[in-house]
């Protein structure tokens, strides 16, 4: 990867590292401020609220990132389709706000005015142009703005929310600080864009066709990722809602890493394969490298996720252990997330294989559906776990045979074999570490900086691929400093 894939890489991951630390510092306050069933009444109006802005968006965030990077060079063009898509997504969402707010208004009958605060939120829905610094391999932009707004809305929290009865005041903050991100957004646009009157009726017939096709996998996807915490909170309680969200807000925190890189390579991958002679060919090799990073990284997150759990709820939510068993269930959705993120996200939606993209989700939301029906009237949180880690398997395994054949993949190379044994060696360690450490910070800090080291020595010892590659950038950067 060149330098400037990596420096967007390196500004995606400080975003998702505060994405990772703000989580861990405001959970045990809201829990224990708010209360989980309070909180759980938050997410249940988010949840509702998502659909909406789900059928207002469509595809806008993939497709518009694909499109920006495809005219990216023609200023004409780069200045027409932004706008074009930009009023398109307005308006789109201008009708899914007023959808929302009459829905409300005769299905909902308690804590009603949560779920109008809440609906603020779609007006940065609204705003969000994300996709364009996305496209333009802008990723500085995008990373600060994001991490002003986090760090705004958390110590706002902090500083208002002190009681249950202060729960408006945590939703609004949510939803104005990130109206608040997406107007600075805005004033960031001036290097690249001068302003162009285009059509609304050409925005529409130029872009809402494609972004309908990426608007049905969307709708596949949703039901593996905001149906089921819809239907715990409506077919078991709110409660157990919020342990749900909480544990998977974990095992996604994880995730972050290793989907940055398809943030940072879907525009790269698209540009090549539109713009540059062999692009196929050079797409398929960054395909084959960021799969093995995924691999490298996922799989000791999985089985170090397991060993951890416990010890670390242990002192971060004692009151709450449901959330480690939520943990250890849902860790294989690392992997598996890990895994379609390469194929779906960076090849499959950038070639412009649509319907093999489409295929893959539909089934994944349709097993998701079936499983989440019979078990979480029954098992609540537990059987949404389970629902979405058979879902996400479903997901990688189809889209595995349909990139398979164009970029042959390989799983059962000397690389992946290090990167699994290498994982059970760590997370043996991880565990002789737990059952001698207190269940408290410093044991799960050392818990995990020991899994780490013993890891990379796995890597270096057996002198694997990647990681030789890297140690060597390293001794060459120092050797020229």
């Amino acid at each position: 990867m060149d330098r400037k894939l990596v420096r967007n890489y390196i500004y995606n991951i400080l975003y998702q590292l505060v994405k990772i630390i703000l989580p861990l510092v405001i959970i045990p306050y809201t829990y224990s401020h708010l209360t989980p069933a309070v909180v759980g009444i938050s997410d249940y109006a988010g949840s509702v609220m998502q659909w909406f802005i789900l059928f207002g968006i469509l595809g806008v965030n993939t497709y518009g990132n694909r499109e920006i990077a495809k005219v990216r060079n023609d200023q004409k063009k780069l200045n027409r389709t932004f706008f074009e898509i930009l009023y398109m997504q307005m308006t789109d969402m201008i009708i899914a706000a007023a959808a929302y707010y009459i829905f409300i208004s005769f299905a909902i009958r308690d804590n009603i005015m949560i779920f109008r605060l809440t609906g603020f939120t779609m007006l940065a829905s609204m705003l969000d142009i994300s996709w364009f610094f996305y496209g333009v391999e802008d990723f500085k932009k995008a990373s600060i703005r994001n991490i002003v707004v986090k760090c705004l809305g958390t110590g706002l929290i902090f500083l208002l929310c002190k009681t249950p009865a202060d729960l408006w005041k945590f939703v609004l903050i949510n939803a104005g600080s990130e109206l608040f991100g997406q107007f600075i957004m805005f004033f960031q646009l001036k290097q690249y864009i001068t302003f162009e009157k285009v059509s609304l009726a050409d925005a529409y017939r130029h872009h809402f066709l494609p972004t309908f096709q990426l608007f049905i996998p969307t709708i596949a996807i949703s039901v593996y990722t905001m149906l089921d915490r819809t239907m715990v909170g409506a077919l078991y309680n709110e409660e157990h809602l919020s342990y749900y969200k909480t544990s998977m807000g974990f095992v996604q925190m994880f995730l972050y890493f290793i989907t940055s890189i398809g943030a940072v390579v879907l525009p790269r991958i698209t540009n090549v394969f539109y713009n540059e002679e062999g692009g196929e060919e050079k797409a398929k090799n960054l395909i084959r490298t960021t799969m093995k990073i995924a691999l490298m990284l996922s799989i000791p997150m999985c089985l170090g996720m397991v060993a951890i759990a416990g010890n670390f709820i242990g002192w971060y939510l004692p009151d709450a252990p449901i959330v480690a068993d939520l943990i250890r269930f849902g860790s294989p959705i690392i992997i598996f997330i890990s895994m379609s993120n390469v194929t779906g996200i960076q090849y499959l939606v950038p070639t412009g294989m649509y319907t093999q993209y489409t295929i893959s989700v539909v089934i994944g939301s349709v097993v998701n559906f079936i499983i989440n029906s019979l078990l979480i009237p029954r098992y609540g949180a537990y059987g949404a776990i389970v629902g979405s880690v058979i879902a996400e398997f479903c997901v990688t395994s189809v889209q595995l045979f349909f990139v398979h054949r164009k970029a042959h993949i390989r799983f059962f190379d000397r690389s992946c074999v290090i990167y699994a044994l290498g994982a059970l060696i760590m997370m043996a360690a991880v565990m002789a570490v737990v059952r001698v450490m207190p269940a408290n910070i410093f044991g799960t800090v050392l818990s995990i900086f020991a899994g780490m080291v013993v890891y990379f020595i796995v890597l270096y010892v057996s002198k694997e691929d990647l990681c030789m590659k890297v140690m060597g950038m390293i001794r060459r950067r120092k050797a020229n400093a």
